[in-house]
């Protein structure tokens, strides 16, 4: 436990702080959406409505309005709204370190926390080809159709979009495993799909499960594309020595924080948000 705060101290301390003039010309990009955002009406996307109990059972416990972990994501939330908004900033990478760390349930429980803020809607992308499991969190089962038939089959967008019964949530899934993932996340029509999700809705934030930095290169292309990186560590099973590799690894600008999984006054429920 020590020495994974330790290593996530030193890198956070090693982040280079924004200038007066970088500061200054960030307060010029585009301004906060101030007014509530109404839930959208659903025609093309699938609404399948998981009941409260699945979600729970999958440790997406945020569903839950007055639980403790609720509460710890609703501070992550405020710090990533407060950090990001303001800049226009609205794709952000959920990343661990290496494997088995929960990243995939701390991106659903971060996408269905950020949709319930009332300025914006939010959409979880599951880009994680080697290992995709955002359908699993939902109960569904590996056939569920994804980013895999839109890049193999041109399968529309829009036939491909899961509405859960929350309001303001859309999840894309990954669709199944894709052998040659690298390429694919790697390709000009990946980064165009980025772009034209993150400029589709301006008061959207888009969230993208991906692998950890450590296990394959898919992360590391896909962190090209995205404003910002959020951290999932897993106390117990994150070593050192893997913060360490992967802070060398990613922009430093990018990073957002880390949610170290499995620890502090919440560790049976398995989260504790550390900046």
């Amino acid at each position: 436990m020590s020495r994974i705060k330790k290593a996530l101290e030193k890198a956070k301390a090693q982040q280079s702080s924004e200038t007066a003039a970088e500061k200054a010309d960030k307060s010029q990009q585009a301004p906060a959406v101030s007014a509530a955002v109404s839930a959208p009406s659903y025609f093309k996307t699938k609404v399948i409505k998981i009941p409260k109990g699945r979600f729970i059972q999958n440790n997406v416990i945020t569903v839950e309005e007055n639980h403790p972990v609720t509460d710890q994501f609703k501070l992550l939330r405020t710090r990533i709204l407060q950090h990001t908004r303001q800049q226009g900033m609205n794709t952000i990478q959920v990343s661990g370190f290496d494997m088995d760390e929960g990243k995939s349930t701390v991106a659903m429980n971060l996408a269905i926390s950020m949709a319930r803020d009332t300025r914006q809607t939010t959409l979880l992308v599951d880009v994680d080809f080697r290992r995709p499991s955002i359908h699993e969190l939902l109960g569904l089962g590996p056939d569920t159709p994804g980013l895999k038939q839109y890049f193999e089959n041109r399968v529309p967008l829009e036939e491909l979009f899961i509405n859960p019964g929350i309001h303001k949530l859309t999840v894309l899934p990954a669709g199944g495993k894709i052998t040659a993932s690298t390429e694919i996340i790697g390709s000009p029509a990946m980064e165009d799909l980025v772009q034209e999700l993150k400029k589709r809705y301006p008061d959207r934030y888009i969230i993208f499960d991906t692998p950890g930095l450590n296990t394959c290169p898919d992360p590391l292309v896909f962190s090209e594309y995205v404003d910002s990186i959020l951290l999932v560590a897993r106390a117990g099973v994150t070593s050192t020595e893997s913060i360490k590799t992967a802070m060398n690894l990613v922009k430093r600008e990018k990073i957002l924080g880390t949610v170290l999984n499995d620890a502090g006054a919440f560790e049976s429920m398995g989260y504790s948000v550390k900046y």
